[in-house]
């Protein structure tokens, strides 16, 4: 044979040996995707290199990733670099702002939670609340001294009040006796008293005529209730009864009422008192208007800053928790072969060729060499 045929022949099968060799390995790579049997035996290499080893192979990638890739110190690293922060930072101040100032009615938010709750529910809730926060609050002063729980301007207030309510009882007394129906009523008195007294009454209505008696002691009647004496009486008086009020246990003075019914009455009436029907009708931005920028500009701020703290520190805890090398080995198992093939060779295709070539390449230069050898030695 011609030499150069010779050499031509022999480059161009071992060219082509190697190229097929080559595209052969990488097709063996992924498939055939499961074994295949001839009876009992299975023909060799068969399945492809990854399908046989997808089970270690995702074992292996589970372990890489939690130990090389998502590493705590890693995502804490991440989770503190400030640009990080500053963008979670922004992104919750528009957020809370965007939901701070939506003209939704509280009432409608509510229904958007599916929680309906209607006005008398929170009145009634409202007036146990105050109820119960009553007794357990009277439970620690109802052995108390009613004088014990006043402060001294308290007590001031008090005396102030003795002494405010003597004056407006004298003057009601001194207004209604100046009255009409104050003289006719002394007047019906005295008559009266004299009809009591048999003959004596009637020898004295005689004598001083039917209104000679009221009209002489009327004056001297008017001029007693209008005195300062009366004033001072009527402060003593109240005084002393103040004193002996000062001076009971506050439980005392709450069973001649009823301690149950006192609850019930300031629960029910603060509860009445409150605008609920109003406050359920306004609007988020409304309610939130007074806080709205603090929200934003610190409570957010802060917020952001203590979440990444508190998330930082337990970041081993968190990868630990979701098992994040099963779900890694999981989710490996679970791919699909082909798709990873047809994953690899999208981006490793020209890769892959110039291995074909190189083995075709390299398969040619063996033919060259073995053509020499052949012609040197024969």
């Amino acid at each position: 044979m011609h030499p150069i045929l010779l050499i031509l022949l022999m480059m161009g099968i071992g060219a082509l040996i190697g190229g097929v060799t080559n595209s052969l390995a990488i097709k063996m790579l992924f498939r055939p995707y499961r074994a295949i049997y001839i009876g009992k035996f299975r023909v060799p290499f068969t399945p492809g290199l990854i399908p046989k080893r997808q089970n270690e192979l995702a074992q292996q990638l589970g372990k890489m990733v939690v130990n090389h890739l998502l590493t705590p110190e890693g995502i804490r690293r991440k989770l503190t670099e400030p640009a990080l922060v500053s963008q979670m930072t922004s992104l919750a101040e528009k957020e809370a702002l965007k939901w701070l100032q939506q003209n939704k009615s509280v009432q409608s938010l509510l229904k958007d939670f599916q929680i309906d709750v209607a006005s008398e529910e929170i009145r009634s809730n409202t007036a146990s609340w105050i109820e119960e926060r009553y007794h357990k609050l009277m439970d620690g002063y109802r052995q108390q001294e009613i004088r014990e729980l006043l402060t001294p301007e308290w007590t001031s207030k008090v005396d102030h009040g003795v002494d405010q309510a003597a004056e407006h009882i004298q003057k009601s007394i001194e207004n209604y006796f100046r009255s009409t129906e104050g003289k006719e009523k002394v007047s019906a008195l005295i008559d009266n008293y004299l009809d009591n007294q048999g003959f004596l009454g009637n020898m004295i209505s005689s004598f001083l005529g039917p209104d000679g008696l009221t009209e002489r002691l009327y004056p001297i009647l008017l001029k007693y209730v209008s005195d300062s004496e009366m004033n001072e009486w009527l402060k003593t008086m109240l005084h002393a009864e103040k004193e002996k009020w000062l001076d009971m246990p506050l439980e005392s003075v709450e069973e001649r009422i009823g301690s149950n019914e006192i609850g019930r009455l300031i629960g029910q009436t603060a509860a009445q008192a409150l605008p609920v029907e109003q406050w359920m009708e306004r609007s988020i931005a409304d309610w939130t208007a007074p806080i709205q920028e603090k929200v934003t500009k610190q409570w957010i701020p802060v917020l952001i800053r203590k979440s990444v703290d508190v998330i930082s520190g337990k970041v081993e805890g968190m990868i630990q928790s979701v098992r994040l090398e099963e779900v890694v080995k999981e989710e490996v198992e679970a791919f699909q072969v082909d798709r990873l093939e047809e994953m690899v060779l999208g981006i490793s295709r020209r890769e892959f060729k110039m291995i074909t070539y190189l083995g075709a390449l390299l398969g040619g230069l063996i033919g060259l060499l073995q053509a020499a050898l052949v012609m040197v030695i024969g």
